[in-house]
């Protein structure tokens, strides 16, 4: 599966958790005297977000690559000053850039699942709070008490929200440089193969 598409699934599930809860408006006096039953609770966090846990491998990235071309027909290459050490030591730069994109990339990708995590947590709170205040006598000073740990949920909610998407669009950003340094590798590795095959056809 693509990268920035997994990353992209329990922050649409936690989002919409929150537009359920975020629109699910405190039950008037009329309807809490009258029995009526408005079941709009925040959800449980959907299953998805507990199936994309991280495993103790570096997540993979899309590592389509841009350049189709068969080594063997690669006519394009100029070879013209081409030096071999020169391009050996740019694709051993290119190596160590992408092990550090890599390490930088699990590292991110290990916080935002506990940020996952987090909001989950935060998503059951809203919901504890929410019964709490539905409990008590409307017009209460209890009642307005529990409305505003509520909302003060809500908020600290939508903030914590905010961070895991900032997180998720850098996680998308890491994913997408990881694979043009790879790309930038694999171009690199089929210059050097091209270079030494008709290095050794010219020599025969």
């Amino acid at each position: 599966m693509n990268t920035s598409f997994r990353f992209l699934i329990p922050t649409i599930f936690i989002a919409l958790g929150f537009i359920i809860s975020c629109n699910d408006d405190i039950t008037s006096t009329g309807e809490e005297e009258s029995g009526v039953n408005n079941n709009t609770s925040v959800p449980d966090p959907p299953s998805t977000i507990a199936s994309t846990q991280p495993s103790s491998e570096t997540p993979s990235t899309d590592s389509t690559s841009n350049n189709t071309e068969n080594p063997d027909n690669n006519e394009s290459f100029n070879l013209d000053g081409i030096d071999p050490e020169d391009l050996s030591k740019k694709i051993k730069e290119a190596e160590e850039k992408i092990e550090k994109l890599e390490l930088e990339n699990t590292k991110h990708y290990d916080e935002y699942y506990q940020m996952v995590e987090v909001q989950k947590e935060i998503l059951e709170e809203i919901k504890r709070k929410k019964m709490i205040m539905r409990s008590k006598p409307v017009g209460s000073e209890e009642q307005v008490q529990a409305q505003k740990a509520f909302e003060d949920e809500k908020k600290y909610g939508k903030e914590k929200l905010k961070v895991l998407k900032d997180k998720n669009i850098l996680l998308n950003k890491l994913s997408r440089t990881i694979t043009e340094a790879r790309n930038e590798k694999e171009d690199l590795e089929k210059k050097q193969e091209y270079f030494f095959k008709k290095q050794k056809e010219n020599k025969n």
